[in-house]
């Protein structure tokens, strides 16, 4: 019977984690006669253990006659999904051997069985092992490599330096080796003259100051040495990899505040180094302050109150339009509750004989909550009410955003939910020509008017046919030629985040 050699490896997945309880499978194909007996075909298979190693006993081909058979191996998961699979695998030694080695040698091995004058590769764990081969097992002409990474790797035959002329290196292990005859003499050198990596330039991100949302570019620097070296880079930020994000020119964007930092290190055959980690420290964006003093017209919980908190008479304006709101109309008391102005459909408030003859925008922002509806359609902020130039209502249930130029126009803001929280808010800047809302789904909302919409106000009210509670209300204007004294945006998310 044919001599068997030991085939081993270990089974990984794609994330290089070992697979227990994997199947591996040879499988002999071909035909040949071994020692007087042919043999068609055969079937190993062996079990991988908890580290994914695995061992096969498998008959060594090149003990056939006419070297006609090869040897497929496959390996599966434990889930029965195939790992992998090598074909064409030629065994020309009894020598154990690993897969890889294997797949390295079978090639040369199986044309060296079908042509005598050519040298075999035989892989072994020391060449005393190779020595102790039957006689029959053996050439004179085999390669014997010996696998000892903690030595120089030698060939041990009687072979001249000839043959490995014009090779410069010999690499075992991702590092240069040298290479030794039997006899200790060296046929090819191993790291040689060889210069560790010295950093030339340090890595930067530039520009140096970039904030948040800003575009950087990485630059590596420079290293000298022989052969030359490699970077190995990466740039985290607060210790994340980011690499994946940065472009082919070495750009990327600040996306998020945190500390960004790109080490790099420089590697050739003779040595690395640490170059100088490059760092840049991104703030997160300040938080708008947003001073309600600058509006037109601000009230909330705290505003100063005429009257009494239970029949409130007239509201101070925190504001800086110097005009106050004053109770009007009859019917319920208008209260000053914990979170705000309390109307009852009864009373409201409002200032008149106001005069914006030199502005031309305008916006109003509300926060509220409703608990019904009125008697009317509520005006829970507008400014001229009758002429309609800008207002929030609330048409049975259906909140809009009204403004007027030269026809009454109406954006619809959402359906109102009782006893919940709202803010919404209408904006018009005729130098920019638009017309903005801010609806009840969060969304700004944004058309072209057909005329010049009225931001010219004479009078301002709140509360009228409301039955709920005002938290908050702001008016802001636009001087001529000038912009807002607060942002539309900047007032709805101090509104939202109150």
């Amino acid at each position: 019977m044919p001599n068997k050699a030991i085939v081993r490896g270990v089974l990984m997945d794609a994330t290089l984690a070992p697979i227990s309880e994997g199947k591996i499978v040879a499988t002999l194909s071909g035909s040949d006669v071994f020692g007087g007996t042919r043999i068609v075909t055969q079937r190993v298979e062996a079990t991988t253990n908890a580290r994914g190693e695995w061992s096969l006993n498998l008959i060594v081909n090149a003990e056939g006659d006419t070297a006609g058979t090869s040897w497929t191996i496959e390996g599966y998961n434990q889930y029965v999904a195939k790992v992998f699979e090598v074909k064409s695998l030629f065994l020309a030694s009894a020598q154990d051997i690993t897969l890889g080695d294997l797949e390295r040698t079978s090639a040369q091995n199986l044309k060296a069985a079908k042509e005598g004058g050519l040298a075999r590769l035989i892989v072994a764990q020391d060449f005393s092992g190779y020595e102790a081969l039957p006689f029959g097992q053996k050439r004179d002409s085999d390669l014997v490599l010996v696998d000892a990474r903690d030595a120089p790797l030698a060939i041990h035959a009687g072979l001249s330096g000839a043959l490995f002329r014009g090779v410069q290196r010999v690499y075992l292990g991702g590092r240069a080796v040298p290479l030794l005859d039997a006899r200790g003499a060296t046929l090819i050198a191993g790291q040689g003259a060889g210069v560790a990596p010295t950093v030339a330039q340090q890595p930067t991100i530039t520009p140096a100051g970039a904030g948040l949302g800003a575009t950087v570019v990485l630059n590596l620097g420079a290293a000298t040495g022989t052969p030359a070296p490699v970077a190995e880079w990466d740039v985290t930020l607060n210790g994340d990899s980011l690499r994946a994000s940065v472009d082919g020119q070495m750009r990327l964007q600040l996306a998020r505040a945190g500390e960004y930092a790109l080490a790099v290190r420089w590697v050739n055959e003779a040595g690395a180094v640490q170059a100088t980690t490059a760092s840049l420290i991104v703030e997160p964006e300040a938080p708008v302050v947003v001073d309600m003093t600058r509006a037109a017209g601000y009230f909330d919980a705290n505003s100063a109150v005429a009257g009494s908190a239970a029949a409130v008479t007239g509201l101070a304006n925190a504001g800086n339009g110097g005009w106050a709101l004053a109770a009007t109309a009859s019917g319920a008391a208008i209260a000053m509750g914990a979170e705000g102005i309390v109307f009852a459909d009864g009373r409201s408030l409002q200032a008149t004989n106001l005069s914006n003859p030199n502005v031309d925008g305008a916006f109003i922002v509300v926060r509220a909550v409703l608990d019904a509806y009125g008697s009317g359609v509520a005006q829970i902020l507008a400014a001229n009410p009758s002429g309609g130039t800008i207002a929030i209502q609330n048409n049975n249930g259906s909140l809009q955003a009204r403004y007027h130029d030269g026809s009454a126009r109406s954006i619809a803001l959402g359906t109102v939910t009782y006893g919940q929280e709202f803010v919404v808010g209408i904006e018009v800047n005729n130098a920019a020509g638009t017309v903005r809302a801010f609806s009840l789904a969060g969304t700004m909302l944004s058309e072209t008017p057909a005329g010049t919409p009225g931001v010219n106000f004479s009078q301002v009210r709140t509360g009228q046919y409301v039955r709920g509670t005002v938290k908050q209300i702001a008016v802001c204007t636009k001087p001529v030629g000038g912009s807002f004294a607060l942002r539309f945006e900047d007032v709805i998310a101090h509104f939202r985040g109150a």
